[in-house]
Protein backbone atom coordinates (compact mmCIF):
# COMPACT_ATOMS: atom_id res chain seq x y z
CA UNK A 1 0.00 0.00 0.00
CA UNK A 2 1.29 3.65 -0.66
CA UNK A 3 0.44 6.64 1.17
CA UNK A 4 -1.88 8.89 -0.89
CA UNK A 5 -2.82 12.47 0.22
CA UNK A 6 1.00 13.00 1.71
CA UNK A 7 1.98 11.97 5.58
CA UNK A 8 -0.44 14.81 7.31
CA UNK A 9 -3.21 12.82 6.30
CA UNK A 10 -2.34 9.47 7.48
CA UNK A 11 -4.93 8.10 4.70
CA UNK A 12 -3.85 5.32 1.82
CA UNK A 13 -5.03 3.88 -1.25
CA UNK A 14 -4.55 0.00 -2.03
CA UNK A 15 -2.42 -0.42 -4.58
CA UNK A 16 -2.15 -4.09 -5.13
CA UNK A 17 -4.68 -6.83 -5.42
CA UNK A 18 -2.93 -9.18 -3.01
CA UNK A 19 -2.26 -6.72 -0.60
CA UNK A 20 -5.80 -5.98 -0.38
CA UNK A 21 -6.83 -9.78 0.28
CA UNK A 22 -4.20 -9.80 3.03
CA UNK A 23 -4.98 -6.51 4.99
CA UNK A 24 -9.26 -7.36 4.49
CA UNK A 25 -8.59 -10.84 5.49
CA UNK A 26 -5.74 -10.22 8.38
CA UNK A 27 -6.41 -6.73 9.96
CA UNK A 28 -10.06 -4.89 8.52
CA UNK A 29 -9.72 -2.51 11.17
CA UNK A 30 -6.42 -1.05 10.49
CA UNK A 31 -7.34 -1.47 6.50
CA UNK A 32 -10.35 0.67 6.59
CA UNK A 33 -9.70 2.93 9.27
CA UNK A 34 -6.95 4.08 6.89
CA UNK A 35 -8.92 3.97 3.56
CA UNK A 36 -9.23 7.08 1.47
CA UNK A 37 -12.59 7.89 2.14
CA UNK A 38 -12.30 10.64 -0.76
CA UNK A 39 -10.61 7.99 -2.85
CA UNK A 40 -11.87 7.02 -6.56
CA UNK A 41 -14.71 4.47 -7.31
CA UNK A 42 -12.99 2.72 -9.72
CA UNK A 43 -10.47 0.72 -7.76
CA UNK A 44 -13.01 -0.60 -5.43
CA UNK A 45 -15.59 -1.28 -8.56
CA UNK A 46 -13.19 -3.73 -10.31
CA UNK A 47 -11.95 -4.82 -7.26
CA UNK A 48 -15.55 -6.56 -6.76
CA UNK A 49 -15.33 -7.32 -10.41
CA UNK A 50 -12.23 -9.14 -10.38
CA UNK A 51 -13.49 -11.46 -6.96
CA UNK A 52 -16.63 -12.51 -8.36
CA UNK A 53 -15.08 -13.28 -11.81
CA UNK A 54 -12.34 -15.49 -9.82
CA UNK A 55 -14.68 -16.96 -8.03
CA UNK A 56 -16.89 -18.02 -11.30
CA UNK A 57 -13.47 -19.30 -13.52
CA UNK A 58 -12.39 -20.94 -10.33
CA UNK A 59 -15.67 -22.89 -9.17
CA UNK A 60 -16.34 -24.08 -12.01
CA UNK A 61 -13.03 -25.54 -13.15
CA UNK A 62 -13.09 -26.72 -9.45
CA UNK A 63 -16.04 -28.94 -10.56
CA UNK A 64 -14.84 -30.14 -13.96
CA UNK A 65 -11.81 -31.49 -12.53
CA UNK A 66 -13.72 -32.76 -9.71
CA UNK A 67 -16.25 -34.31 -12.67
CA UNK A 68 -13.13 -35.59 -14.19
CA UNK A 69 -14.19 -34.29 -17.56
CA UNK A 70 -13.03 -31.03 -19.38
CA UNK A 71 -15.58 -28.83 -21.52
CA UNK A 72 -13.89 -26.85 -24.07
CA UNK A 73 -16.72 -24.52 -23.62
CA UNK A 74 -15.14 -23.21 -20.39
CA UNK A 75 -13.02 -21.16 -22.24
CA UNK A 76 -15.48 -19.94 -23.95
CA UNK A 77 -17.50 -19.35 -21.05
CA UNK A 78 -14.51 -16.89 -19.72
CA UNK A 79 -15.53 -13.64 -21.64
CA UNK A 80 -18.97 -13.67 -21.08
CA UNK A 81 -17.87 -14.42 -17.45
CA UNK A 82 -15.77 -11.51 -17.43
CA UNK A 83 -18.45 -9.14 -18.97
CA UNK A 84 -21.37 -10.29 -16.17
CA UNK A 85 -18.61 -9.76 -13.17
CA UNK A 86 -17.56 -6.02 -14.84
CA UNK A 87 -21.45 -5.67 -14.29
CA UNK A 88 -22.57 -7.32 -11.42
CA UNK A 89 -19.93 -6.54 -8.99
CA UNK A 90 -19.96 -3.15 -8.75
CA UNK A 91 -23.82 -3.29 -9.03
CA UNK A 92 -23.81 -5.60 -6.14
CA UNK A 93 -21.51 -3.24 -3.86
CA UNK A 94 -23.23 -0.52 -5.38
CA UNK A 95 -27.33 -1.56 -4.25
CA UNK A 96 -25.73 -2.93 -1.05
CA UNK A 97 -24.30 0.83 -0.31
CA UNK A 98 -27.65 2.06 -1.05
CA UNK A 99 -28.84 -0.28 1.59
CA UNK A 100 -27.32 0.66 4.25
CA UNK A 101 -27.46 4.04 4.16
CA UNK A 102 -30.96 3.81 3.60
CA UNK A 103 -30.89 2.11 7.19
CA UNK A 104 -28.60 4.57 8.51
CA UNK A 105 -29.91 7.69 7.33
CA UNK A 106 -33.29 6.88 5.44
CA UNK A 107 -31.53 7.42 2.25
CA UNK A 108 -28.29 7.40 0.31
CA UNK A 109 -26.55 10.52 0.42
CA UNK A 110 -24.17 11.53 -2.79
CA UNK A 111 -21.27 12.43 0.11
CA UNK A 112 -21.24 8.92 1.98
CA UNK A 113 -22.40 6.86 -0.72
CA UNK A 114 -18.79 6.77 -2.03
CA UNK A 115 -17.06 6.09 1.76
CA UNK A 116 -19.36 3.30 1.75
CA UNK A 117 -19.22 1.74 -1.91
CA UNK A 118 -15.24 1.81 -1.15
CA UNK A 119 -15.50 -0.04 1.94
CA UNK A 120 -18.08 -2.03 0.82
CA UNK A 121 -15.97 -2.73 -2.81
CA UNK A 122 -12.63 -3.89 -0.78
CA UNK A 123 -14.89 -5.72 2.00
CA UNK A 124 -15.41 -8.42 -1.04
CA UNK A 125 -12.49 -9.53 -0.50
CA UNK A 126 -13.62 -12.08 2.08
CA UNK A 127 -15.74 -13.31 -1.25
CA UNK A 128 -12.11 -14.77 -2.62
CA UNK A 129 -12.63 -17.95 -1.26
CA UNK A 130 -16.17 -18.68 -1.80
CA UNK A 131 -15.00 -21.03 -4.85
CA UNK A 132 -13.64 -23.41 -2.30
CA UNK A 133 -15.42 -26.52 -0.77
CA UNK A 134 -16.58 -25.83 3.04
CA UNK A 135 -15.03 -22.29 2.94
CA UNK A 136 -18.24 -20.53 3.13
CA UNK A 137 -18.89 -21.77 6.24
CA UNK A 138 -16.22 -19.56 7.66
CA UNK A 139 -16.21 -16.74 4.97
CA UNK A 140 -19.82 -16.05 5.37
CA UNK A 141 -19.97 -15.09 9.10
CA UNK A 142 -16.32 -13.49 8.86
CA UNK A 143 -17.89 -11.95 5.84
CA UNK A 144 -20.99 -10.18 8.09
CA UNK A 145 -18.05 -9.32 10.23
CA UNK A 146 -15.71 -7.28 8.12
CA UNK A 147 -18.73 -5.65 6.49
CA UNK A 148 -19.40 -4.03 10.02
CA UNK A 149 -15.70 -3.26 10.53
CA UNK A 150 -15.74 -1.29 6.72
CA UNK A 151 -19.09 0.08 7.38
CA UNK A 152 -17.76 1.50 10.95
CA UNK A 153 -14.35 3.09 10.28
CA UNK A 154 -15.35 4.38 6.82
CA UNK A 155 -18.21 6.15 8.57
CA UNK A 156 -16.71 6.76 11.74
CA UNK A 157 -20.19 5.29 13.82
CA UNK A 158 -20.30 3.16 16.70
CA UNK A 159 -20.57 -0.94 16.48
CA UNK A 160 -24.04 -0.77 17.21
CA UNK A 161 -24.99 1.79 14.12
CA UNK A 162 -22.75 0.24 11.68
CA UNK A 163 -23.73 -3.56 12.96
CA UNK A 164 -27.21 -2.74 12.29
CA UNK A 165 -26.53 -1.14 9.24
CA UNK A 166 -24.20 -3.81 7.60
CA UNK A 167 -26.34 -6.63 9.22
CA UNK A 168 -29.80 -5.78 8.51
CA UNK A 169 -29.56 -5.58 4.44
CA UNK A 170 -27.12 -8.72 4.25
CA UNK A 171 -29.43 -10.41 6.77
CA UNK A 172 -32.48 -9.52 3.99
CA UNK A 173 -30.20 -10.98 1.14
CA UNK A 174 -29.75 -14.11 3.03
CA UNK A 175 -32.89 -14.34 4.07
CA UNK A 176 -34.08 -14.16 0.48
CA UNK A 177 -31.37 -16.63 -0.66
CA UNK A 178 -32.66 -19.07 1.73
CA UNK A 179 -36.12 -18.70 1.07
CA UNK A 180 -35.73 -19.00 -2.88
CA UNK A 181 -33.52 -21.76 -2.96
CA UNK A 182 -35.13 -23.37 0.39
CA UNK A 183 -32.69 -24.90 3.14
CA UNK A 184 -31.27 -27.95 1.85
CA UNK A 185 -29.67 -25.89 -1.21
CA UNK A 186 -29.10 -23.37 0.77
CA UNK A 187 -26.65 -25.84 2.85
CA UNK A 188 -25.79 -27.69 -0.29
CA UNK A 189 -24.42 -23.71 -1.03
CA UNK A 190 -22.52 -22.71 2.30
CA UNK A 191 -20.84 -26.53 1.74
CA UNK A 192 -20.35 -25.83 -1.52
CA UNK A 193 -19.35 -29.20 -2.83
CA UNK A 194 -17.27 -29.40 -5.72
CA UNK A 195 -18.87 -32.71 -7.58
CA UNK A 196 -22.12 -30.51 -7.56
Amino acid sequence: MRARGGPSTGFYSPEGFRDVVREVWLAPGRFFSRLDPDGGLVRPALFAAVVLYINLLLGELLREVWNLGFNYALLYAALPGLVVALILGPLLVAGLAALVLTVLDGAPSRRKLRSVFRGLGYASAICIVLWIPFAPLIAVPYGLYVATVAVKEVLFISWRRAATAALLPLGAVLLILLLLTGFEEAVQLLLNPPGE
